[in-house]
């Protein structure tokens, strides 16, 4: 009792910034880890009752939608800049107004882009171009359809989570989308009961509970604790929009790019391997990206405190944070390579028996992962201060190259999915590059220029 007490006390001990930030990274690590479990459970079953070429439908289907539907300019990464700065100065009209505003302006976009991709759906030959087979042509435009509807209310709901992640809740959303997955786990259990294979049935159960818990909470809170916030056509005030646009723009910009590398290759892979390579990828990707989503709390968490610590000038913190975080990215570089080891094993035990994972394959991804943390963790510090210019046009260049160094891989190489992940390794280089340069010259107060925007 008394080695836990002592290991406690170092553990949260510090200024205030770091004790909170240290209690919400651990609380969500400990959710997320829950929810990663759920993921890892489901992923076989949904694999097992869909089949190869279903499951690999559906998750094109999703890469799809989710890659359309980020089209949001940034609004809600500039109402968590925006809101947070607004409640931090005890402005609560403000802080309504862009709450109403990012809400209103979001539905509207989102409602447009929604109508064009409906329309699109069931008038452009697009399954063709992934090769769906000719049976299930019918049934994928109408679940295509009710991916997009659900997406929508989504995209707008989740705004809530924005709310929540200015005033340092982080572990709320992670509680809510590990809710999200135990409810799509429940229905999976179900379906088998209802229907056998059912494409349609699969995927309207993974939109529903995507969309509705975002909704539920939203309705929640803004009729209790966030009451005080709540939107309303009164409140919107359209120049407001210009602030959450400003800074929001480039971050739109910057998440365009990360899904034209990240998001494309489930669909490249069924356009210049096969779809079959899909759910292979997918496996690879899930059972590795769990220190992405380490990196993913990290941001999350540690965003609003450099916020914080860069405004009052508090450069030692946020270099004591910078030298925590590498030694976390370099252990989870030591386990990604031990995870690489004992995969063969791992997915014989985990996936069915026709779904094999060559071991290329495993270690393309890792390497990948490992450098998309290693850019993630230079870019708490540049989106903790808004310097965001540079890393915006890095990224905007790692987007133009990457379709085409995938096909230089997979059509001349000949390397199949291994060339699909070097295609976004190769992209990324030139952001791990430019990142610590940017963020080294800011810790020593020293950026100027360019590395200074």
């Amino acid at each position: 009792m008394k080695l836990f007490e002592r290991v406690k006390s170092k553990f949260f001990k510090g200024n205030v910034r770091s004790v909170q930030a240290k209690k919400n990274v651990l609380l969500t690590i400990l959710i997320k880890g829950l929810g990663v479990l759920i993921g890892f459970i489901y992923f076989p079953l949904s694999s097992d009752y869909l089949g190869q070429v279903k499951f690999g439908i559906f998750l094109i289907l999703l890469s799809i939608v989710d890659w359309f539907l980020n089209f949001d300019i940034g609004i809600g990464q500039g109402l968590r800049n925006k809101f947070g700065e607004a409640v931090a100065k005890n402005e609560t009209e403000k802080a309504v107004s862009y709450v109403s505003t990012a809400y209103f302006t979001l539905a509207a976009i989102i409602a447009a882009v929604t109508l064009v991709l409906l329309i699109l759906n069931f008038t452009l030959p697009w399954t063709t171009w992934v090769d769906i087979p000719v049976d299930l042509v019918e049934e994928v435009k109408i679940l295509g359809a009710i991916i997009i509807l659900a997406f929508a209310v989504r995209f707008v709901a989740g705004n809530i989570y924005e709310i929540f992640y200015a005033m340092q809740k982080m572990a709320y959303v992670e509680f809510f989308a590990l809710l999200t997955k135990a409810s799509f786990l429940v229905l999976i259990l179900l379906i088998p009961f209802m229907a056998t294979e059912s494409l349609l049935l699969f995927g309207t159960a993974r939109s529903l509970t995507f969309a509705l818990v975002p909704l539920l909470v939203g309705l929640y809170y803004f009729r209790s604790k966030f009451s005080t916030y709540r939107p309303s056509f009164k409140r919107i005030k359209m120049h407001y929009f210009k602030d959450l646009f400003s800074l929001g723009m480039k971050f739109f910009l910057i998440k365009i790019a990360m899904l034209i590398i990240h998001q494309t290759n489930n669909i490249l892979i069924a356009g210049l391997v096969s779809i079959e390579g899909v759910p292979q990828y997918e496996a690879a990707y899930k059972y590795l990206s769990i220190f992405m989503l380490l990196f993913v709390i990290l941001n999350n968490q540690l965003w609003p405190s450099n916020t914080e610590a860069f405004a009052k000038g508090d450069f030692d913190w946020m270099k004591k944070s910078m030298r925590t975080v590498s030694k976390i990215w370099l252990g989870t570089v030591v386990l990604a390579c031990l995870m690489v080891l004992i995969s063969p094993i791992f997915y014989k035990i985990w996936l069915p028996d026709d779904l094999q994972i060559p071991l290329a394959v495993s270690i393309a991804v890792a390497i990948s992962i490992c450098l998309t943390n290693w850019v993630n963790m230079y870019n708490i510090v540049l989106n903790g201060t808004g310097k965001i210019k540079l890393q915006m046009y890095a990224w905007l260049f790692a987007a133009l190259i990457n379709i085409p160094a995938s096909m230089f891989f997979v059509k001349v190489m000949d390397l199949g999915i291994v060339g699909i992940v070097l295609g976004t390794i190769t992209s990324l280089i030139p952001v791990a590059i430019l990142s610590p340069i940017q963020v080294n010259k800011i810790l020593k107060n020293k950026d100027r220029g360019i590395w200074t925007e």
